[in-house]
């Protein structure tokens, strides 16, 4: 029997941060950025639920995932952030697939009026998109390329405190108000943007986070559900006794006499090795640490409080018990590289 680690995804979680969102975003349509392959939950399961659950706009960084994503979603609007160069043109219009456009030259470039593209204005993030400026060319550049969304994207909008987002909100004005009746329907926000209001929400709303059960404030969940419940298996059971060691370089020294378990889970599938002495797993809903460092393919934890743990069990590494956040805290990161470092040998179990 395998003794893999499993992700055991939920469609209700899903479809209820979805609605929660869409809740948040009042009269705009809610999209959803489902980019390196979901945050590594998996296009093939998000993108039916989302479609069935009324999700009509996706968003990818590259033309490859929207080319593998129209295959769940045929009917959808797929826009790619990164764009694409003229010569994916005939690809990307054969599958109905929309560029952002992120420079002012690719606004003219011949035939990109077909594709219904985006464009992308800068507004403070000085990343992608036009720079700011670059704004007052926007008119006539507009008018040729015909766009079907102008889109944004916030720095800062996870700090509400900051003034940054309100000023990149009065700049996103300032461009709508010079295109005046050319300018076509607006996007703002991400999940983090759709929190601070209805002035963020504009036409279209991209989530991305929110929908996987990771919160923009790791001290509030805003409700979101866990999506995901990562599970391993503990492989072996032993004592160790005060002053020996334990993994790799030895870098814990057991303080008393404590019961290991060796659990079925590594960096390999994506645990980060920055929870080595840090990390904690959920145990017949007990919280138990990792002692020494995390290796490949294996964890070992502290359970000397679990008489009853056995070989086999499972356990639980990030759900409902343990969030994203919570994990992404203790390995001084954010949820979305624990999302999209999940690995791909993890055997995926949809309920």
């Amino acid at each position: 029997m395998s003794r893999k680690p499993r992700l055991i995804l939920s469609r209700q979680a899903l479809v209820a941060n979805y609605q929660r969102l869409s809740s948040f975003s009042g009269q705009a349509e809610c999209a959803a950025s489902i980019k390196a392959n979901a945050y590594g939950v998996g296009v093939d399961f998000v993108a039916p639920v989302l479609w069935e659950a009324g999700c009509r706009t996706f968003f990818v960084a590259y033309l490859e995932e929207a080319l593998a994503l129209r295959s769940f979603v045929p009917d959808a609007d797929i826009y790619v952030f990164h764009g694409f160069g003229p010569d994916a043109f005939d690809i990307a219009l054969a599958s109905k697939i929309r560029p952002v456009l992120n420079t002012l030259d690719e606004l003219f470039i011949p035939g990109v009026e077909a594709l219904r593209p985006a464009i992308h204005v800068d507004t403070g993030m000085r990343r992608l998109g036009i720079p700011q400026y670059q704004h007052d060319r926007l008119l006539d550049a507009v008018s040729l390329c015909q766009p079907s969304l102008l889109m944004s994207h916030l720095a800062s909008a996870d700090e509400p405190e900051r003034p940054d987002s309100e000023q990149q909100r009065n700049v996103f004005e300032s461009v709508r108000a010079s295109l005046g009746a050319l300018c076509p329907p607006s996007s703002l926000a991400n999940t983090a943007g759709i929190l601070l209001g209805d002035a963020y929400h504009y036409d279209l709303v991209r989530p991305g986070i929110g929908l996987y059960g990771g919160s923009p404030d790791p001290s509030d969940s805003k409700g979101f559900e866990a999506v995901v419940t990562w599970q391993a298996q503990v492989i072996e059971l032993q004592h160790v006794r005060k002053g020996e060691t334990v993994g790799y370089g030895g870098s814990y020294v057991a303080p008393r006499d404590i019961r290991l378990a060796t659990i079925g889970l590594g960096y390999a599938d994506g645990y980060l090795r920055a929870l080595s002495d840090k990390g904690e797993v959920l145990i017949e809903g007990q919280r138990c640490p990792i002692v020494g460092r995390v290796s490949m393919d294996l964890i070992t934890v502290d359970v000397s409080s679990l008489r009853s743990v056995k070989e086999g069990k499972w356990v639980e590494i990030m759900g409902s018990g343990i969030s994203v956040d919570t994990i992404a805290e203790k390995a001084n990161t954010i949820g979305y590289e624990c999302l999209t470092r999940l690995g791909a040998r993890m055997e995926r179990v949809f309920v």
